[in-house]
């Protein structure tokens, strides 16, 4: 039986497991937007995010904080779905750590690969996804998408 502590446990590890997910904003025209970005997390499935100050994704998480964000483990056919709320990290207690965790991701082996080697001189922001709603979905062992789906965390609205 897949409990409720199962299954954050599970949506925990894959979360951890990987580093590239597709974060989906809204503009403040309504414009939707996804793209593919590098992230850290905690033990409480909050996703991190660092940015430059004057990127498009800033813009439409100051105009939309609302945001989904999506993990795909094509080789396992697993999926995390994840829906919640920004909030910009200034505090250096939470800053330091996950900025230096999120580097070590865009260096791999100690070389500078995209999209660092590709970022200008802007400030860098970090934003911590706070989730609302999260889905594991695994279909390496059905093919019925009902029995695929665990929900994790279920949103109060």
């Amino acid at each position: 039986m897949n409990t409720p502590q199962m299954q954050r446990s599970d949506a925990l590890t894959f979360l951890k497991a990987h580093s590239c997910g597709s974060l989906a904003t809204v503009s403040a025209e309504g414009t939707p937007r996804v793209r593919t970005l590098y992230y850290s997390c905690d033990d409480s499935l909050s996703v991190y995010l660092l940015t430059l100050a004057n990127t498009r994704k800033v813009s439409d998480m100051h105009s939309h904080p609302q945001a989904a964000f999506v993990v795909t483990d094509t080789e396992k056919n697993q999926t995390l779905q994840i829906e919640g709320v920004f909030e910009e990290i200034t505090d250096t207690a939470t800053f330091g750590p996950m900025l230096s965790e999120l580097t070590s991701r865009l260096f791999p082996e100690g070389k500078p690969s995209a999209p660092i080697t590709h970022m200008d001189a802007a400030k860098p922001l970090l934003f911590k996804l706070v989730p609302t709603w999260i889905r594991f979905g695994d279909f390496s062992e059905t093919n019925a998408s009902k029995e695929a789906f665990s929900s994790v965390l279920q949103s109060d609205t």
